[in-house]
């Protein structure tokens, strides 16, 4: 279950739900629309040796050789492109031949920003941004964002899909009392769902939140016959 349709669930109750808008929403997002494929290239690989010790007291060590991105988790990359998430999984088949490796039809991607290309900061704080794909094309976007902007990202997220979002506000309290305020936003359009998180309310110190914007799942009940939490 995606994370819209969670929202949707959790907010089922409030008569609210009923106002989301109906019309034709815009399907972009950072200039790359849903239900498409997304036009970018994966980022440099380069191949790198590892080594694996043997277990339960065998001594043996095998080394192989795997695919590793040329820039660093911080470093920038110079083109715009993707990551995969599990890289790690793929070995090199030959010797120190870098194949190309096969194209993602499935899954989920990073895709990190060049500097030339990034949205503004308030809005993509990490300069990146996770792509689920699904029969090669983008059918969601989810990225971070920071707690103290998403008063301000709300009201870009209302301009962009309407005012008619469900905000449901929350609290979360600790076994000492102390508690954390935040609150969730949904938009919900027949071929699209939107949704903000304030905070990840991870602890009462969280410093980011969340948003996803993704195509609903064809598979997934609605929302309004889903047994209420």
């Amino acid at each position: 279950m995606n994370r819209i349709i969670l929202a949707f669930i959790l907010l089922s109750a409030t008569p609210l739900l009923g106002l989301a808008q109906t019309s034709q929403p815009d399907m972009t997002v950072f200039g790359y629309k849903l239900g498409e494929k997304i036009p970018i290239p994966e980022c440099p690989c380069k191949i790198v040796e590892s080594k694996q010790v043997g277990n339960y007291g065998v001594l043996s060590i095998t080394h192989f050789k795997g695919y590793q991105y040329v820039a660093g988790l911080v470093a920038p990359v110079s083109t715009t492109c993707f990551e995969r998430l599990d890289i790690d999984n793929y070995k090199v088949k030959k010797s120190d031949q870098l194949n190309p490796l096969p194209a993602v039809t499935n899954g989920i991607i990073k895709v990190r920003f060049a500097p030339q290309d990034a949205p503004a900061k308030e809005m993509c704080p990490l300069g990146s941004f996770n792509a689920s794909i699904e029969d090669s094309k983008l059918t969601g976007v989810t990225f971070t964002i920071y707690t103290g902007d998403a008063d301000n990202i709300l009201e870009a997220l209302k301009k962009k899909y309407g005012n008619n979002a469900v905000v449901k506000p929350y609290t979360v309290q600790n076994g000492y009392g102390a508690s954390l305020n935040y609150y969730m936003a949904v938009w919900a359009f027949p071929n699209l769902g939107v949704l903000l998180e304030s905070s990840m309310h991870r602890s009462l110190s969280e410093q980011f939140g969340s948003v996803a914007i993704e195509i609903p799942k064809k598979n997934a009940p609605p929302a309004q016959n889903q047994r209420k939490l």
